[in-house]
């Protein structure tokens, strides 16, 4: 990586060592090759960078979006919809439409309300749509107060109580 020639360059400037995500993903891939069940989503919330993405599919991982941007932006770099994976919170209903249209592999659902517009606009549009249910195990990883998901009070997830009212709704 030869970074002398970045003087004069204006900000904000961002540098990636591509060299060293080739690495990281192949020695990912090399673990993977023994899970032969396993498939890794890359979060395209911590990079949506085109050469990132590219590299990306280009090992092979599947992609884990939050939004129907991210979702338009993985298609557009050339990942296939059973690749994706929609775990956003919040989903709108155009960005359900949008998965559903495509056919991505799965709805990751974080509770039954948007279990039920998921299901409706399925059906409108006569398609099936893939689920997952995130549960909410009301456990505490013990990190930094502001990044926990598990605990109830979070809300994110379906709580253990509600699980299987979501099963039986789904």
């Amino acid at each position: 990586m030869n970074i002398d020639n970045i003087q004069g360059t204006r900000t904000p400037f961002y540098l990636y060592d591509t060299d060293l995500l080739r690495t990281t993903l192949a020695a990912l891939q090399a673990e993977l090759h023994h899970h032969p069940n396993y498939v890794v989503h890359y979060a395209v919330k911590a990079n949506a960078n085109p050469c990132i993405l590219r590299e990306i599919k280009a090992a092979g991982l599947g992609i884990d979006c939050v939004s129907g941007g991210e979702i338009r932006t993985v298609l557009d770099a050339g990942f296939r919809p059973e690749q994706i994976v929609f775990a956003g919170v919040g989903k709108a209903d155009w960005e359900i439409q949008l998965g559903l249209d495509h056919g991505i592999f799965v709805f990751n659902v974080e509770n039954v309300p948007e279990l039920e517009v998921i299901s409706h606009l399925a059906q409108q549009s006569k398609k099936t749509a893939n689920i997952c249910l995130r549960i909410n195990p009301n456990v505490g990883a013990h990190t930094h107060a502001k990044i926990t998901t598990g605990l109830a009070e979070n809300k994110f997830g379906i709580a253990m109580h509600d699980m299987e009212n979501a099963i039986h709704r789904a």
